[in-house]
């Protein structure tokens, strides 16, 4: 019964730990961004405000983000619509096949 017991909360722990990458791995570079766009998801009853930044290297998302106390996305993509050079924050990776970006966090234009 022990080994059941510990096998299930190895188990959970590898799952944890997978769910939870994305929020370990965070960075900062600069990028040119090219253009923005807005995207409204709905599943259900939920809606959910998706913003995408396009840069000459790749795509970012902009969204809302307890994890971080992140809620000013909104403001941050304002900043993104004039285009340029910025000093992004970030966490997460782009995996193209499910549609994940990696999400800003911080944005700062350069001069």
């Amino acid at each position: 019964m022990k080994k059941l017991i510990a096998a299930v909360v190895v188990v959970a722990l590898v799952f944890l730990a997978i769910w939870t990458v994305p929020y370990w791995t965070h960075g900062s570079r600069e990028v040119t961004v090219t253009g923005v766009d807005h995207k409204i998801l709905r599943q259900g009853d939920k809606v959910k405000d998706v913003y995408l930044v396009f840069t000459t290297d790749e795509t970012y998302k902009n969204v809302d983000s307890p994890a971080y106390l992140k809620f000013n996305s909104s403001d941050i993509q304002g900043k993104l619509i004039q285009t340029g050079r910025f000093r992004i924050s970030y966490y997460g990776f782009r995996m193209p096949i499910f549609s994940m970006y990696k999400n800003i966090t911080k944005a700062e234009k350069v001069d």
